[in-house]
This record gives C-alpha cells, structure tokens and sequence, in this order.
C-alpha cells in the first residue's frame, strides 16, 4: 500500500477516496528512481496547479506530463492523454499532494543538472546521465502516445524518421564474478563501451549496415544502461561508432560523446577474464 492508503488505514484522512487510488497509491513506488530535476518540478507544479496545467504547457511539458501518466498507469489496455491522467489523478487531492511530496524528496537527492540529451530533439524531456523506465523514454521520444500505445521488448529502437536509434543495454551482474562468464556489454573507460548487437544483425542486414556505415548515413545513436532488471535506465546519451568486429552478433565499440562520470564508470564496467 501506498503512503496515502497507510494514511487512510491509520484514520489521519477521512476524505471520500477517489476511483484510481487504491492502484495509484501503489504505483508511486515505480517512480523512485527518478532524478530529472525538471520531470520532478513538473510533478510539484500539477501538485500546486493541477487544474490549467495543460493550457500552458509547452509540447516538451505534455510530454513528461504523458510519460508520468503511463509510468504510473503501467498496462497497455491503459491509453489516455494528459488531459484525462491529470483528471484521473485530481480526483484524489491526497494523492495530488503526495505526488509533489515525493518529488520534492526525489529532488533534494537529485545530483543531475538538466542537459538535453540530444541536440536538434527540442521535444524529447530527457536529460543526460538522468533515470528513466522504458516506459517514460518510448513516451519521451513519441514511440508511446495517446492513441499509440503497445508492447516492447526489443532491445534497440531505430526511429526511422528521426534516423535515430535508442540502444538499450542490460548489465544483469546477478551472477557474481568469475572467469566463465563473459560480460558482452561493459563500460571500457569513460568514453568508451563496448556493445554486442543482437545475434540477428550482421553487415548484410539493415541494422548492421547502419553501424557499420553511420559516419556517412546520418544516423545518430543514443545509449541507455541499467545495472540489472529491477533498475531503470541511465540515460548516456549519443554514441559513435569506433570499430566493428564479428558478424551475427557484431561486437561495436561506442564513443561517448560525454565522458561518465567516475561513479557511473564504476557502475557499468565489469570484471572480465
């Protein structure tokens, strides 16, 4: 149960509770990991202001506005727009109120100044070496949409119109350490990762000719690591190709454009024999 439902148990709120509570309240825990300043601020400003917020707000604002609503709205059978989720998420004051608490803890702990994690994307909310589940980033880059909203389980994105493709990388160490196991995908310094494509891409198909060829083909790639499953995403940011070794999978490494810093370094390289 959430903060608010603990609240209503124990008989400090004694309001009429509203019809998405009992599943939002225990949905607030599926945003901890956040730490965009400006998708926190957002949080305490439909706290403050629910009512209007979306008359005013710039594309990039419904777009964090849409990616808060299907985070906490986790299902695919759940399509709305930010108009519909701020409506839904008024109609519980309380848990309006918790919202812009839980941000506002969120923020204090946030050590992430604010940088576009694309240049030229001016509607994408997403910020360098921020956090974010797959939901919020397909929603951030119009992948998820009010009226488009279905699975995903690939681990790459290739935005056709946009020639950008989002590459998203699971460093599961669960396991522990020891020679046999060899890590495909691991932070080589901090600015370079080496990235093992999918067992499918190989130089004649589509996906590998756009690695192999991405000096020439205008195609840009963005980088996104998680430690294990249970974390969300970080998001690294634009990568370039450095060399290309292998073929169904192809072994890339990636220059970053911006260097990790020493903590997150630590996080994303691993032991290899």
């Amino acid at each position: 149960a959430g903060w608010t439902a603990l609240q209503r148990a124990a008989g400090i709120i004694n309001t009429e509770t509203g019809p998405d509570e009992v599943y939002l309240s225990r949905r607030f825990s599926s945003l901890l990991h956040s730490n965009d300043p400006q998708y926190l601020q957002l949080w305490i400003d439909i706290a403050d202001r629910s009512k209007g917020i979306i008359g005013d707000a710039s594309k990039l604002q419904q777009r964090r506005i849409q990616m808060l609503a299907y985070q906490l709205f986790a299902t695919h059978e759940h399509r709305m727009n930010g108009a519909e989720f701020l409506g839904r998420l008024g109609a519980s004051p309380e848990l309006r109120e918790e919202l812009g608490e839980l941000a506002t803890i969120l923020a204090s702990r946030s050590g992430i100044s604010p940088r576009p994690l694309l240049s030229g994307q001016d509607d994408w909310p997403l910020n360098l070496h921020a956090r974010y589940e797959i939901r919020e980033i397909l929603t951030a880059v119009g992948w998820l949409s009010p009226e488009r909203r279905q699975p995903f389980q690939s681990g790459t994105l290739a935005l056709g119109t946009e020639k950008v493709e989002l590459l998203f990388v699971t460093l599961d160490k669960s396991e522990g350490y020891h020679s046999r196991i060899a890590y495909h995908d691991y932070a080589i310094s901090p600015e370079l990762f080496h990235w093992q494509t999918q067992n499918s891409a190989g130089l004649d198909t589509p996906a590998g000719r756009r690695y192999a060829e991405s000096h020439e083909n205008g195609w840009r790639f963005l980088l996104f690591v998680r430690e294990t499953r249970e974390d969300a995403y970080c998001a690294i940011g634009q990568v370039s190709q450095i060399s290309i070794e292998g073929d169904r999978p192809m072994s890339i490494v990636w220059r970053l454009t911006d260097p990790l810093p020493a903590e997150l370094f630590r996080a994303f390289s691993v032991l290899r024999a």
